[in-house]
């Protein structure tokens, strides 16, 4: 598996078109991890791409996340939330779905569904690609479902690179939040590596793209504080080059940095709960 710091066909890793921004006062971002086990051993684990995509695209420094736990204090210090994708899917115990099948990461599902609600209400900017679209919907009371076709599958056969690439054209709705940072356009084009998808979009949840079979590409968080966004496909990948990706992590990425010029200074003090 790439660790996303290669040199691919859009020149995914060119570090020449990263942030403008200096790295002295960057918004710290927390990234929600997914837990893997390796040699009998579990890991708090992401894909290099996600943290490369937000140091350079987004402007931002990384503070990764692990799960179960959500320690209140994290959140609190933090400018923005990331939720990535991985290969688990969201146990349909958390909405009451039909069978789906795995891998599952009970781990990750506790972390994302209480941390998206928080992150929302303290008005903290959140971003979530491929299973943190599926996430929000769900933590918002929404369903899931598996797909049946290929449609929405990358093909394994071809490079990681390849399966990166744009797949399919997306509607976007128009006056929404996606439709504005992609500067008024109503169609755009998304790669396409997923096995589930919104079945019952939640209420308080807004339709931001669908895909041509009508499968949700993209929500928001209707009546947000800040920016509150998913997507269904994959931006990470080649957030510098390509116009949409980039786009994106831009905007989360000023999002973010508007909360650190507003969040209230905190101490030693206010962060561990001592007395004064």
């Amino acid at each position: 598996m790439s660790d996303g710091t290669g040199k691919g066909a859009l020149g995914r890793s060119d570090r020449s078109g990263g942030s403008a921004r200096g790295t002295a006062h960057r918004p710290l971002v927390a990234l929600a991890c997914a837990t893997e086990t390796w040699d009998g051993v579990a890991h708090a684990a992401v894909r290099r791409a996600y943290v490369t995509a937000l140091e350079e695209a987004a402007g931002c420094a990384v503070v990764l996340l692990p799960g179960p736990g959500l320690p209140s204090e994290v959140l609190d210090r933090c400018d923005g939330l990331v939720l990535g994708g991985h290969e688990s899917n969201v146990a349909p115990a958390h909405y009451a779905g039909p069978p789906c099948p795995g891998p599952f990461d009970p781990d990750r599902d506790a972390l994302a569904l209480r941390a998206v609600r928080r992150a929302v209400a303290g008005g903290l900017p959140l971003l979530g690609i491929c299973r943190g679209l599926q996430e929000i919907n769900v933590a918002y009371g929404g369903t899931l479902r598996a797909l049946g076709t290929a449609a929405h599958r990358e093909d394994a056969t071809l490079p990681r690179d390849e399966q990166y690439l744009p797949a399919h054209e997306v509607a976007v709705a128009p006056d929404g939040l996606l439709h504005r940072l992609l500067g008024g356009t109503d169609r755009a084009r998304v790669n396409s590596l997923h096995g589930q998808a919104v079945d019952t979009l939640a209420p308080g949840l807004r339709r931001e793209a669908v895909a041509p079979d009508g499968v949700v590409e993209a929500l928001s968080v209707a009546g947000a504080p800040a920016f509150a966004l998913g997507v269904q496909w994959h931006p990470e990948w080649y957030a510098t080059t390509d116009p949409v990706s980039r786009r994106l992590f831009e905007a989360f990425g000023a999002a973010a940095t508007r909360r650190a010029t507003t969040r209230p200074e905190q101490t030693p003090a206010t962060l561990t709960g001592a007395k004064r």
